[in-house]
């Protein structure tokens, strides 16, 4: 009766420990579903995104062979006329986005220099597409008459030499907030005139990139004054991007009236 029970006991124990395993093994079945689908549902979204990057890639290689087409035509047309010319480069040097910088502080006179900054660089005209030195060349070196003001390109051409510490034409530095009050007090002529040359050196793509925030400012005596602050900084910034792109604009609407004239031009030979 002994044996009887102790067998009936162990064929029970060896029973749930069977149960117990064929559990285990139904949880670890649902686990390995669970994570079958996730990856199926990872696999399908990957799909999906390959082909919309695959169909991206399709029409930006339809666009550059269009592209391209378009140019071999254009070289073929240039090249059948002996008096046609290669077509520019539309990109705007770093000489004529300075020049035109100078041009168009000349042109206006911004409020915002009375502080020996440019407030709204982006409300001033827009200058003309330069084709030669920087304005900042321009002038003579010798100090003119008193009673003859010079022109603003000229009395900045007198500052380089006149303040070295101050104004710069390589490496530049942030002007105290208010310099043009110490010009004003040091110079002969009337304050639109001091405002104009100010402006034209502020308005310098050089000066706009040497406005960055925590670099110091300097008097005319080239003594640091100050720190430049990170929203002074943030609008140097902005009125440098604007330059650049009204510079290119204009570099662009040039290339493609040169590229309409020449069209112009060869379909007029060819009829």
């Amino acid at each position: 009766m002994d044996r009887l029970e102790a067998l009936y006991s162990a064929l029970e124990h060896e029973a749930d420990t069977q149960r117990q395993q064929r559990d285990g093994e139904r949880q670890a079945r649902l686990a390995l579903e669970s994570e079958n689908a996730q990856l199926r549902e990872t696999l399908v979204a990957l799909r999906q995104q390959m082909q919309e990057q695959q169909a991206q890639l399709t029409g930006l290689s339809e666009a550059l062979m269009a592209r391209d087409a378009e140019l071999r035509e254009l070289r073929e047309r240039s090249a059948q006329s002996p008096a046609s010319q290669p077509v520019e480069d539309a990109r705007p040097s770093a000489a004529q986005v300075e020049a035109a910088a100078e041009q168009l502080a000349s042109a206006s006179e911004s409020p915002g220099v009375a502080s020996g900054e440019t407030a709204d660089a982006e409300s001033a005209p827009s200058p003309a597409m330069p084709n030669d030195a920087p304005a900042e060349s321009d002038g003579s070196d010798e100090t003119p008459d008193q009673a003859t003001p010079p022109s603003p390109q000229a009395l900045l051409k007198q500052w380089y030499k006149r303040y070295p510490d101050t104004f710069f034409k390589g490496h530049t530095r942030p002007l105290k907030i208010g310099i043009h009050v110490e010009l004003l007090e040091n110079e002969p002529w009337d304050e639109k005139l001091v405002r104009r040359a100010l402006a034209g050196y502020v308005h310098l793509p050089r000066y706009l990139k040497a406005v960055r925030a925590g670099t110091q400012r300097v008097d005319l005596e080239g003594q640091s004054v100050g720190a430049v602050t990170e929203d002074e900084a943030l609008h140097a910034r902005q009125q440098l991007a604007e330059l650049t792109r009204q510079q290119k604009e204009r570099e662009e609407q040039a290339a493609s009236q040169r590229i309409s004239h020449k069209l112009s031009e060869l379909m007029t030979k060819h009829r």
